[in-house]
């Protein structure tokens, strides 16, 4: 079974996915998207397709966090408030599981000491004060393997995922040692059309914080589902990977298709080619008309 991470939402590429054997998928959270990855921050609809598909979830909290400067105490605080409140009231992660944060650079003892800890240590307030002091979310750190043993050192972290580079300082000697959950491999890849890297677990720590949130029933269809609507455009209507003009071109869909379509918002609807419950991407609703 394999183990993906990748900043493009996968809701389209599931059917492939599944049969390429991907157990996990690793995803985002993060303050905001940029225009490079509209999509990043995993949300509730991909996740529930994901786990519609037998597949489990882990994720990571990234906003930047590429240099030093992405660091200090105040910052870990604003992130892990926002990481615990997303999990929680967003997208419905289980007790018990975790969520990574990203120390995404080689950093150096001094960046260790004085700008990372700080940092882990905001997080660990953040959580602590939304708990009530019973966090229901284990921290992890993506990063070298001598930022990870620093903060399990000091008690910061419970789940460590090594960066790729093995070059980074200390992370031959946690790969060596076993001390890590989840290692991720050179060089990156694609697979279904998706751009992602793959990872290794640990046999000996298998616990990585992975999880799977309710699946409407809705969701999981026993049978077909008859189209609903039909597409009017004059041309073909393009079908993206999320609900905007932002998000990539994943395909086309031919005037007078018919297809599954349920609106999203007040401009864009999902599209299911199949019936089959599984989104396969977004178009706009204005080119839609709802089947009598």
């Amino acid at each position: 079974m394999l183990v993906i991470d990748t900043p493009y939402n996968t809701t389209a590429k599931l059917g492939c996915l599944a049969k390429e054997n991907v157990q996990t998928i690793i995803r985002y959270y993060n303050f905001s998207n940029s225009r490079s990855f509209p999509d990043k921050c995993l949300t509730l609809m991909e996740a529930q397709s994901i786990c519609s598909q037998g597949m489990n979830i882990a994720v990571v909290f990234q906003q930047r966090q590429n240099s030093a400067d992405d660091f200090s105490e105040t910052k870990g605080y604003e992130a892990g408030r926002r990481a615990y409140r997303y999990a929680s009231n967003d997208i419905g992660q289980p007790d018990g599981s975790g969520i990574y944060f990203s120390v995404d650079f080689d950093a150096s003892p001094a960046d260790i000491t004085g700008s990372i800890i700080p940092f882990f240590q905001g997080i660990q307030r953040a959580f602590e004060e939304l708990s009530g002091n019973q966090p229901a979310y284990r921290v992890g750190v993506y990063g070298s393997g001598a930022t990870a043993a620093a903060l399990s050192k000091n008690n910061l972290c419970a789940l460590v995922w090594l960066a790729m580079s093995s070059g980074f300082r200390g992370t031959k000697d946690a790969i060596k040692n076993g001390a890590y959950h989840i290692q991720q491999k050179a060089p990156e890849a694609a697979l279904c059309g998706l751009g992602l890297d793959y990872n290794l677990i640990n046999p000996q720590q298998s616990d990585f914080g992975a999880f799977v949130v309710p699946v409407e029933t809705s969701s999981v269809p026993t049978a077909v589902t008859a189209a609903t609507h039909e597409v009017i455009s004059r041309t073909s209507l393009r079908l993206r990977g999320g609900p905007g003009t932002e998000y990539s071109v994943l395909g086309s869909l031919k005037p007078r298709q018919l297809v599954v379509a349920k609106p999203v918002n007040t401009e864009w609807s999902s599209i299911d080619l199949q019936g089959d419950g599984l989104i396969d991407g977004f178009a706009a609703s204005a080119f839609l008309k709802e089947l009598g």
